[in-house]
């Protein structure tokens, strides 16, 4: 799909929508927002609803701070696909927001940006499997009409927003990017440590088994290789290895923000 055919979709999407779902990264839903995408909701004058996913990787704490940045923009709701949490709350909200409207259904768009969990959301929304869910961008093909119970009706399209070819740091951390197709892994991994630094230290060290104290980037990397191993022959340690070890830990999700 051409990024032309590709706006042209997600103009479809709110022009047929009473309310517009944008899903986002919990561990970085700054990152994960797309302001075109935004602009355009804006002035089509369709209510917008941030679904924060993967609230289970972060800790109530760092949801309040974000939910407070979000919710400057639009009503943020923080969910996690993998165990349903959310859900009934954001179905919820999207009825609290379009009541004033006169149709039988209430038409849900839902947009994000590939692995921020659009699919997985539909079907949770759907209450049974209906979305087709995968980890690589593109994956959800075709327009559907979706029922999600009573008075609501979702549209699925293939409206996973796509990453402009040089934003290699979004894409790995959103794991559409395999670690060992990264570039620039250094790039990356100085991005996940800066957001433990911001949001949960601890965990980071907690994770890693390390004290970070005021050590900066290279000691930090140096010490999670001593700790884990990750030498090479003579003893000093395999950088590169320790890279590659971190980006996959947090595309697993085994890192977590709390």
């Amino acid at each position: 799909m051409s990024m032309r055919d590709f706006w042209d979709i997600v103009r479809e999407v709110i022009e047929q929508s009473d309310v517009v779902i944008e899903v986002l990264d919990a561990r970085m839903p700054e990152q994960t927002r797309n302001r075109k995408v935004e602009k355009m909701i804006n002035i089509a004058r369709k209510p917008l609803i941030f679904a924060v996913n993967k609230s289970d990787l972060i800790t109530t704490k760092t949801q309040k701070k974000h939910r407070e940045i979000l919710q400057k923009t639009a009503p943020s709701v923080f969910v996690s696909c993998r165990n349903r949490r959310g859900i009934t709350f954001l179905k919820r909200k999207v009825f609290e927001i379009a009541k004033k409207r006169s149709r039988r259904w209430v038409n849900i768009g839902v947009i994000g940006y590939p692995n921020t969990g659009k699919s997985s959301l539909i079907n949770a929304l759907a209450g049974r499997k209906k979305a087709g869910v995968g980890a690589k961008p593109g994956f959800t093909r075709g327009v559907q009409w979706i029922s999600a119970g009573p008075g609501i009706r979702l549209l699925d399209t293939p409206g996973v927003i796509p990453f402009s070819e040089n934003n290699e740091i979004k894409q790995a951390l959103t794991g559409v990017l395999d670690s060992s197709k990264i570039k620039y892994p250094e790039d990356v991994v100085e991005k996940i440590v800066q957001i433990f630094l911001n949001e949960n230290k601890s965990a980071l060290e907690k994770f890693y088994n390390i004290e970070i104290g005021k050590k900066q980037f290279n000691d930090i990397i140096n010490e999670i290789g001593t700790i884990r191993n990750m030498l090479k022959k003579g003893g000093s340690v395999d950088i590169h290895r320790v890279y590659l070890t971190v980006i996959n830990d947090w595309q697993k999700g085994k890192l977590l923000l709390k």
